[in-house]
C-alpha cells in the first residue's frame, strides 16, 4: 500500500486488497474491479487497511492470496464486515508448495468463517471445489484494451522467463532456432540461460521489461502449462500481435483460435515452430477472429464477476476530449474575477479547460474574460447567457463540459497552484470524488481553516465526517467524476443554495473519496454573497427537492437518517424557522403556511428523531430548551404562528444555530 492509498475513503459494499506476490496482477483487479488496495509485506501495512477500512463504509473485505498479516486485519475489524478470498493460483501450481499451503489456510478460513466466500481464476480449480463448498465462484479478470501496433519483423517474443525454465522456456528458444533467421525476444536473463543461447548459437535481444518484449514481436509465445492467468495474452493479442499459449481452456468457446494458437505439448519443439510458421501465415485471420473473442470475453468477466460480487461498469467505455473541466460561473464580479482566472491558470494540468460562463454580467466582467480567451484560446471556452443565477450556470456547465471531472470555482474566489495538481494522480486513478478544506478569508483578511471534516464527529468515520458536515454540499471545493453527476440524471435546483440540491446525492453515491486534509480552495467571506443572505423560501424550497431526491436515490452505504438530521437539521433552525422571528404579523403567515405545506412532516421527523433528541440534550441551557420543546409542539399542533406572536410580545425569542448542533452551546 502506498501513502496515496491511507487517505481514501470508500463508501462501496466492498474492497479487494491485494498483496504484493499477486502485483503481476494488480492492473487487471485495479479495472476489472473498483476500490483495490495494494498491500506490500510489511508489518506495520496491516494499520493502513485497518485505518482504511475504519475510515469507509465498507460491509465486505476480500484478501487476495492469503499472507500471514492478513490475521490481524481480521482479528480488529468490526464483526459486521464479511470476509472474502480470492486465490489466484491454479491446480498446476499446487506442486509448489507454499502455493500449495496458501490455497489449504484460506479453505480453512472460509470454512470456519461464518459465510465466507471464494473465488478462484483457474476453471479446473473451481470444478472440482464446487462440489466440496458451496460459497465458490470462477471470476476473470480483464485489461484496459490497448491499440493494435503489428509489426513485421521476424522476431518472437517469449513472455514466460528463463528464472522459471521448467515452464517450457528452452524448448521454445530451441523452437525459435528451428525457424531461419527469427530472433528470440526475452528478458534479460541469467548466465546459466545465456551460455544456452551461445552454445546453440539462438539470436536474441534482452529486454528489461515484458511490455516491451509483448510489443516489440512479431508473434508471442507463453507456452505455459501451469498458469492459466490470461493477462498477457489479452495484451498481446490487443496490440494486435498473435500469442500462443500452452494446453489452455481459454480459447475453449472459438475452435479456430483453439487450433491456431494452442500447441498441445510444451516438450514438442516441431509442433511449437509449425504453429509459429502457421500463426504467421494466418495473423489476419487470428485477429478477426480475436476481435469476436474478445467482445465475448468482455461479456464472460462480467457475467463470471456478478456471481462473486456486483461489478459497477461505470461508464468504463466512455470517451472524455477532456481529462477536466473547471468551470468559472460569473456575474458582476469585475473586482475579483483577474484573481479568479489566474490562480485557475496558474494550477492548471495538461488536459484541461476553462469553461468560463458569463450569467448576463452588466459590469466589465466581459472585457477581462475576453482578455484571457485571446491569450489561452486553446485552454479558455467562453459561452454568454442571460441572468438565470448561479443553479442555471451550473446546468450549462455540466452539459457543456468536455472533461471526465468537473471542478467549479466561483469567479469571486481563489484556489492554491496544488488545487489540481495534487488531485491529478487521483483522476488518473478514477477516484469519484477529490475534496479538500477551505480556507476562509474575512474582508479584513484575517483567515482561518474550514476543514471538510467536521470537527464535532471525530467518533465517527473519515466518511461520515464528510458527510456530515456543514460545508459537504459545497461545489467548490472538489474535483467531481462527471458520470455520476450524469448517472443521477438531474439538475441543479435554480434558486439560492442550489449545490444543496444536487451535491449530497454525489457525496451518497460516491464509492471513493480522496480527502486532501489542505486547504487550497480559498473562499472569501463577502458581506453580500449568496451564502449571507437572508435563507427564507429558498431553504424551504431547496430541502423539499432535496429531500424527494434522497427518497428516490436508491441503494447507498449512508444511514440515510443520520444523514438527513446533519443535513437538516441546522439549517431547519438557521434559515428557516430563525428567519421568523425577523417578521412582522402580516409577513408570517404566508411564510408559515409555505413552511407547513411544504417541509411539515420534513420537520416533524427531524424534531422526532433520537439525534435531535439527543443534542438538545447536550444543552446545558435550560432556557433555551424549553423554548425549542414549546415551539417544536406549537409547529407539531400547527399552533407555530400564535407561539410567535406570543414569544415576541414577552420578549423570549431562543435559536438554535449549526455551531450548537454541532458542539452545544460550550463552543
Amino acid at each position: 500500500m502506498t501513502s496515496e492509498e491511507n487517505d481514501i475513503i470508500y463508501s462501496d459494499d466492498y474492497c479487494i486488497i491485494v498483496p504484493e506476490i499477486t502485483f503481476d496482477l494488480l492492473e487487471a483487479f485495479q479495472y476489472t474491479f473498483k476500490n483495490v488496495i495494494p498491500f506490500k509485506k510489511k508489518i506495520e501495512e496491516y494499520k493502513k487497511s485497518i485505518e482504511i477500512i475504519k475510515n469507509s463504509s465498507l460491509k465486505r473485505i476480500i484478501l487476495v492470496d492469503y499472507q500471514p498479516e492478513y490475521e490481524k486485519i481480521i482479528k480488529e475489524i468490526s464483526k459486521n464486515i464479511q470476509i472474502d478470498f480470492i486465490f489466484t493460483g491454479s491446480l498446476a501450481n499446487f506442486s509448489y508448495e507454499p502455493c500449495y499451503q496458501s490455497f489449504k489456510t484460506i479453505i480453512k478460513k472460509i470454512e470456519k468463517i461464518n459465510k465466507s466466500k471464494l473465488a478462484v481464476l483457474d476453471r479446473g480449480l473451481y470444478e472440482v471445489l464446487k462440489k466440496e463448498h458451496e460459497n465458490v465462484a470462477h471470476i476473470l479478470l480483464d485489461i484496459p484494451r490497448s491499440k493494435a501496433k503489428p509489426t513485421n519483423n521476424n522476431t518472437v517474443g517469449i513472455l514466460n522467463t528463463s528464472n522459471v525454465p521448467v515452464y517450457s522456456y528452452y524448448n521454445e528458444l530451441t523452437a525459435i532456432k528451428l525457424l531461419d533467421g527469427e530472433t528470440a525476444n526475452i528478458k534479460k536473463c541469467d548466465n546459466v540461460t545465456k551460455k544456452f543461447l551461445k552454445d546453440f548459437k539462438i539470436d536474441y535481444k534482452a529486454y528489461d521489461r515484458i511490455d516491451e518484449i509483448i510489443h516489440e514481436s512479431e508473434i508471442n509465445l507463453y507456452i505455459n502449462f501451469t498458469n492459466t492467468k490470461p493477462i498477457l495474452f489479452l495484451k498481446s493479442m490487443d496490440a494486435g500481435i498473435p500469442c500462443i499459449l500452452g494446453n489452455s481452456d481459454l480459447l475453449d468457446e472459438n475452435e479456430y483460435l483453439k487450433k491456431m494458437l494452442i500447441v498441445k505439448s510444451d516438450d514438442d519443439v516441431n509442433e511449437i515452430a509449425s504453429i509459429i510458421l502457421e500463426a504467421k501465415k494466418n495473423k489476419k485471420k487470428i485477429l478477426e477472429e480475436y476481435k469476436k473473442f474478445r467482445d465475448n470475453y468482455i461479456e464472460r468477466v462480467k457475467t463470471n464477476n456478478k456471481i462473486f460480487i456486483q461489478i459497477d461498469d461505470d461508464n468504463k467505455d466512455k470517451k472524455y476530449e477532456k481529462l477536466l473541466s473547471v468551470v468559472v460561473p460569473v456575474y458582476n464580479t469585475e473586482k475579483y474575477l483577474l484573481n479568479t482566472i489566474n490562480s485557475i491558470i496558474n494550477a492548471r494540468i495538461d488536459n484541461m479547460e476553462i469553461l468560463i460562463i458569463n450569467d448576463g454580467s452588466t459590469d466589465n466582467c466581459e472585457i477581462i474574460i475576453k482578455k484571457f480567451l485571446k491569450e489561452y484560446p486553446d485552454l479558455i471556452r467562453y459561452i454568454k447567457k442571460e441572468n438565470g443565477g448561479l443553479g442555471s450556470v451550473r446546468n450549462v456547465g455540466l452539459k457543456e463540459a468536455k472533461g471526465k471531472y468537473i471542478s467549479s470555482i466561483d469567479s469571486d474566489d481563489t484556489i492554491n497552484s496544488n488545487f489540481f495538481k495534487e488531485a491529478e494522480v487521483y483522476l488518473k486513478r478514477n477516484i469519484d470524488v477529490v475534496i479538500y478544506d477551505w480556507l476562509s478569508i474575512n474582508e479584513d483578511n484575517s483567515e482561518y481553516e474550514t476543514p471538510a471534516i467536521e470537527e464535532s464527529l471525530k467518533e465517527k468515520s473519515k466518511y461520515e465526517g464528510i458527510l456530515y458536515s456543514s460545508i459537504m454540499p459545497s461545489t467548490c471545493n472538489k474535483i467531481i467524476k462527471k458520470s455520476i453527476l450524469d448517472s443521477l440524471n438531474m439538475k441543479y435546483v435554480e434558486d439560492k443554495y442550489e449545490d444543496l440540491s444536487l451535491n449530497p446525492l454525489v457525496m451518497l453515491k460516491a464509492k471513493t473519496i480522496k480527502y486532501i486534509n489542505k486547504p487550497y480552495y480559498e473562499y472569501y467571506l463577502r458581506s453580500g454573497s449568496l451564502m449571507r443572505t437572508s435563507a427564507g423560501y429558498s431553504m424551504i424550497h431547496i430541502i423539499k427537492e432535496l429531500n424527494e431526491r434522497i427518497n428516490n436515490i436508491g441503494k447507498v452505504n449512508a444511514n440515510l437518517e443520520e444523514f438527513k438530521y446533519y443535513t437538516y437539521s441546522w439549517r431547519i433552525e438557521e434559515y428557516i424557522f430563525n428567519q421568523l422571528y425577523f417578521l412582522d404579523e402580516k409577513e408570517i403567515d404566508d411564510y408559515v403556511d409555505a413552511i407547513y405545506k411544504d417541509v411539515y412532516n420534513i420537520c416533524i421527523s427531524i424534531f422526532n428523531s433520537d439525534y435531535y433528541k439527543k443534542m438538545l440534550k447536550s444543552i446545558s441551557d435550560k432556557e433555551l430548551i424549553e423554548f425549542i420543546n414549546k415551539r417544536n409542539k406549537a409547529f407539531k399542533d400547527k399552533k407555530l404562528k400564535e407561539f410567535l406572536i406570543g414569544a415576541k410580545k414577552n420578549g423570549i425569542i431562543r435559536k438554535l444555530n449549526s455551531l450548537i448542533i454541532y458542539y452545544g452551546d460550550k463552543k
